[in-house]
């Protein structure tokens, strides 16, 4: 019986998911943007549409007002539920993960970096194609995100296990993101495509200046 509790204890799904509770519990920086977003989604439900239509990414007014915060405020609105409630469901499950191998000032510059990069990518765009309708979500930032768990997986994919296809998983789920993007409509793809480029190059950088070493043990 002894014998029995002891190798329960040391299933290794029980220890990945125990291993995952404390990732989850100590990505404070991600935790912290999930409930920054939630609030001011809840507050822009409330304050109504003259909220959104002050903070949003409005490229005429943009350029016509110098109203240059919006790249940074337009990354905390979200246009309904179902918006928020995707961006957040990915962040929860990636970002604790990408925070924990970064750090977290590093995991925080990737995410605003990556948004950043996101919305001047998504204005470029505009401007080309003369389309300056508003834009807004956390979605440039989280593709920001996701390009920078790609570094982390490509430096750390030697400590993976034996016969791991998360390498080639994660690249099938970028492409496939990316597509659907092209086939949907009222997506902004030029901020997913600017945030996931951004997060790539930050973490690359990162990486590299500061010799990270990546173990994956995690992700396994």
């Amino acid at each position: 019986m002894e014998n029995e509790d002891y190798r329960l204890e040391e299933d290794p799904m029980q220890g990945f998911w125990k291993r995952q509770t404390q990732i989850f519990l100590s990505s404070y920086i991600n935790i912290a943007i999930i409930a920054c977003n939630v609030i001011i989604f809840v507050y822009g439900f409330f304050a109504g549409y003259d909220f959104q239509d002050r903070f949003d990414f409005d490229p005429v007014r943009f350029f016509q007002n110098q109203e240059y915060y919006r790249l940074f405020t337009s990354m905390f609105l979200h246009a309904s539920l179902e918006h928020i409630g995707s961006n957040m469901l990915i962040l929860f499950f990636i970002g604790a993960n990408a925070e924990h191998d970064l750090g977290h000032i590093s995991y925080l510059f990737v995410y605003l970096i990556s948004g950043l990069a996101g919305d001047m990518v998504s204005l470029m765009d505009a401007v080309i194609r003369n389309d300056l309708t508003p834009s807004l979500g956390a979605s440039g930032a989280i593709f920001g995100v996701i390009g920078a768990v790609l570094i982390i997986v490509i430096y750390g994919r030697k400590n993976l296990r034996p016969g791991s296809n998360l390498l080639g998983r994660l690249i099938a789920i970028i492409c496939l993101s990316v597509y659907s993007g092209f086939r949907e409509e009222n997506i902004d793809n030029a901020a997913h495509i600017g945030g996931l480029i951004g997060g790539i190059i930050i973490t690359f950088l990162i990486t590299k200046i500061f010799k990270k070493e990546y173990t994956m043990e995690e992700w396994l």
